[in-house]
């Protein structure tokens, strides 16, 4: 065997043009396999960090556990982490604030992706850790040592606890307004709560964690899997969700077919040639298991060297992104810190080049064999299937000779022709595509926000559903607020908590039956509170359901009319008649408000556009500052005191057509009930209230954040328990971490780009020199230099020219797809505006048309260095 392998290895060195072209091929396709997977495997991390710090680490939550089912947990060989926690009730602030207090180990800051940034976790019974948000939202200073009191909702007394820790702010928390407040887990403070323990579970690297989630549930005795939370968006972000990682299958289809074609189209290019020279070793007596061996030795050598090449390559530019500010690819100037070295696209690299050279090296010994050594010798196989048609095209009549002689080699030459432009096409499609598609979205989201400001507004107050139904925020207020410095805008919107009468004719079926079930199952499970959704009527065929009331202003109602294009609101009458938007959530069969398949949810309630709807509050109770639960929760107790006000519906819209922001977040205004949106002006005349509950707060653009803070949670404290939302650190998180997703992603397309071009570079250029025996003949009969440099130019600029012709032209195509399937397959989109963007275009067209005249100027050197009677002669 060693004596194949020296007979290749001088093959290589007497040829070490052609050779280090085809190592260089290897080397391209494993430097952009690996190159492109670890970015796109980098990118899903990225995502998957963002996950991990908006909804946390968890792959899976179990609910309801006792000491025994954790001990279980903890002796599993298969987890990686474990954090408990027990829900020990709401905490009293001075008469004002609540804090959810959570009796829980340390590991659930890892859980949170959260740290202690002074002090220690909780050990004793009458310790406290707290996130310095919250201290904030107290108008506690954040000194440790100090003592919190607070009155516990469950048994009313009075619990003092020493803060011994700080938390880092959990931004998805300061998002949410969820006040919370950690203790020790120990016996102490979960007493009487021991088989309500929440367990947040982290699977080790590498399992099927969909498997394990359902082994361990089975294990410790789970049978209701309802009391199994599985993270999905995190495990969908790393892939784990499905069987199948589609992305992955998407990727790796990509890399092959792309790096697979790189290596191919460059290693048959000489084909010929080795025919020839194989035909005089097999005219001197090799056999052909000795041919086959040479070849495969020859493979096995440059395909090493190739791989060897390409890799180091790969890792070493992967290595410059980490810590690299990326300001080329996006706005703004985003580190890159989670650049991942993926062993899966190195083994993806190795496979694929090995096939495509075992391809060619069969491809070249099939031939070998067919061609007898008289005719390779003799080199007939160069000319003996060419075909001459003497008939011009009308191209050609349009064209100089020297460009007539190029235009007839790409028609000679097409598989080499599609070959190059199908390597850089690709890049160049993905590219056109992809800005195309993040341009799309922006437009929307820069739309959508144009018509309704608030969706973008750094602050959200909501009065708590147990200050009476009649206080809220008054105009005056509202006005003293905006005047505020460093505040911009604030959109108000009116709430009042209600109940609508149906037919029971008006149930659709049994989605409609179970949602009103449901519903009511989950109102009277509520603790400590007598309270329920569903009621009797004042008939058989009446049913009462809980629902909210928004009132809008003028503004409002017609940023609605944008921001749905199918509605056709009259500002006017709803102005002056009683009429109203109704929005009626949509159920399965289980009544249940999400469902996989889209088209199992149907509208609860069989209403329509022109029918009447009744309303009913208990206006005098509101009046007289009764509890809201005491008031709603007993219905029939109070109904004598209830009030109808029948509304003709000129509108009806799904639960998810208004933004969750735009809804209350109370219990009693829970997004999932039935919503009644009508005028100020109706609002004030049917309830007699004039104030406002929700409100969001314009920050103005580089005003002093702290101070902007601290005046919004003095107007919150006007109302105790008011929540407050706080997205700017939020905002800042997603904006960062869809910059760095969107580096990535014109990363992976920028190294495409590149390494495409540089294949069809080698493509062209190898072509060129190839020819080198017949440019000889051509200059032989008289074609001058000048004739010559247009001739192999012309060849280069039309490769540029096709593949930049194809390129767009796909691309546009697949531009029109995404378009129509976002907009109207989706509709997922609010502006439905086709664009084209020019510069993106123009930017293709240039590299394309540089890469093929780039290609052309070494062959002309090359050429130009060679006389005439060796040109003729050549083998190389």
């Amino acid at each position: 065997m060693l004596t194949y392998v020296k007979i290749a290895w001088k093959y290589i060195t007497n040829y070490s043009r052609r050779t280090l072209s085809i190592i260089l091929s290897i080397a391209l396709s494993t430097f952009l396999i690996v190159t492109i997977g670890s970015l796109s495997e980098s990118s899903k991390n990225a995502n998957a960090n963002y996950i991990r710090k908006s909804i946390g680490v968890q792959h899976v939550r179990y609910n309801d556990l006792n000491m025994k089912q954790l001990n279980k947990i903890k002796n599993n060989k298969n987890i990686k982490t474990l954090a408990n926690t027990v829900y020990c009730g709401k905490g009293e602030f001075e008469d004002r604030l609540s804090v959810n207090i959570l009796a829980a180990d340390k590991n659930i800051l890892y859980m949170d992706n959260t740290e202690l940034i002074r002090g220690e976790y909780p050990i004793r019974s009458d310790e406290i850790a707290i996130e310095k948000w919250v201290l904030d939202r107290l108008n506690l200073p954040h000194e440790l040592g100090q003592t919190i009191s607070f009155s516990m909702e469950k048994n009313n007394r009075i619990q003092e606890f020493k803060l011994v820790g700080i938390i880092k702010d959990r931004e998805k928390s300061k998002a949410r307004c969820e006040l919370e407040g950690y203790i020790a887990f120990n016996k102490e403070n979960i007493t009487n709560n021991e088989n309500y323990i929440f367990g947040f579970v982290e699977f080790k690297e590498g399992l099927n964690i969909n498997k394990e989630i359902n082994n361990l549930a089975k294990e410790i005795g789970i049978k209701d899997k309802k009391d199994i939370k599985i993270n999905k968006t995190l495990l969908e972000a790393i892939g784990k969700l499905n069987v199948i990682d589609w992305n992955l299958v998407k990727i790796s289809l990509m890399l092959m077919i792309i790096g697979g074609m790189v290596v191919y189209s460059l290693y048959s290019m000489s084909v010929l040639k080795r025919v020839q020279e194989y035909g005089m070793m097999r005219a001197i007596g090799i056999t052909s298991k000795q041919m086959i061996l040479v070849i495969l030795s020859e493979t096995i050598i440059i395909y090493i060297i190739g791989m060897i090449l390409g890799t180091m390559m790969g890792i070493c530019s992967l290595n410059l992104f980490k810590g690299s500010t990326m300001g080329l690819f996006t706005e703004g100037n985003v580190k890159l810190n989670t650049v991942v070295i993926s062993t899966f696209a190195i083994k993806l690299s190795m496979l694929i080049s090995i096939i495509s050279l075992i391809l060619s090296s069969i491809r070249a010994t099939f031939l070998t064999f067919k061609v007898s050594p008289i005719e390779a010798i003799n080199k007939t196989t160069q000319d003996k299937n060419i075909n001459f048609n003497m008939k011009e095209s009308f191209i050609e009549k349009h064209i100089s000779i020297s460009s007539k002689v190029s235009y007839k080699n790409l028609k000679r030459n097409k598989k080499t022709l599609i070959f190059a432009i199908s390597v850089m096409s690709i890049g160049c499609i993905l590219f056109i595509s992809r800005s195309f598609k993040d341009e799309l979205f922006e437009r929307d989201y820069d739309y959508q926000r144009s018509i309704d400001k608030s969706l973008s507004y750094e602050f959200r107050l909501n009065v708590d559903e147990l200050i009476p139904m009649k206080y809220g925020y008054t105009k005056k207020q509202l006005e003293e607020m905006k005047s505020i410095q460093g505040i911009g805008d604030i959109v108000a919107k009116q709430v009042l908590y209600s109940k609508i009468k149906f037919n029971k004719e008006d149930i659709n079926n049994i989605n409609g039956i179970s949602y009103l079930e449901s519903q009511d199952k989950s109102a009277r499970s509520m603790e400590g509170v007598d309270y329920k959704f569903l009621f009797k009527g004042d008939n058989d065929k009446e049913l009462v359901v809980n629902n909210t009331i928004l009132g809008l202003s003028d503004s409002d109602l017609k940023s609605l009319n944008k921001l749905i294009p199918e509605l056709k609101i009259d500002v006017d009458k709803m102005k002056k008649e009683y009429s109203a938007i109704v929005i009626i959530p949509k159920a399965n069969r289980k009544g249940e408000l999400w469902d996989k398949k889209e088209k199992n949810l149907k509208p609860v309630f069989n209403k329509k556009v022109g029918d009447k709807i009744k309303i009913t509050i208990p206006r005098e109770y509101y009046d007289k500052s009764m509890d809201n639960y005491e008031i709603l929760g007993k219905y029939e107790k109070y109904k004598s005191q209830y009030i109808d006000k029948e509304f003709e519906i000129t509108e009806i819209l799904n639960y998810d057509d208004i933004s969750f922001y735009d809804k209350d977040h109370n219990y009693l205004g829970i997004y999932s009930n039935p919503y009644i949106i009508v005028s100020e002006d109706i609002f004030k005349e049917f309830s007699g209230i004039d104030t406002y509950r929700i409100v969001h707060i314009d920050m103005k653009q580089g005003a002093d954040y702290n101070y902007v803070k601290k005046k919004v949670q003095n107007m919150s404290e006007i109302f105790k328990h008011t929540n407050v939302m706080d997205s700017t650190g939020k905002d800042k998180q997603i904006k960062r971490a869809v910059r760095q997703q969107s580096t990535l992603r014109n990363s992976i397309i920028v190294v495409l780009i590149i390494i495409s071009g540089l294949s069809i570079f080698n493509n062209i250029n190898q072509g060129l020199v190839t020819r080198i025996r017949e440019h000889g003949i051509m200059k032989a009969v008289g074609f001058t230099d000048k004739q010559f440099r247009r001739m192999i130019r012309f060849e280069g600029l039309m490769y540029g020219g096709i593949s930049a012709l194809f390129s767009c032209t796909l691309a546009f195509i697949i531009q029109l797809g995404i378009f129509i399937y976002y907009v109207y397959y989706k509709d997922w989109l609010l502006l439905k505006k086709f664009f084209i963007q020019p510069e993106i275009y123009l930017i293709v067209i240039a590299i394309n048309l540089a890469i093929g005249y780039i290609a052309t100027l070494g062959p002309i050197r090359q050429v130009n260095k060679v006389g005439i009677t060796e040109a003729i002669s050549s083998v190389e």
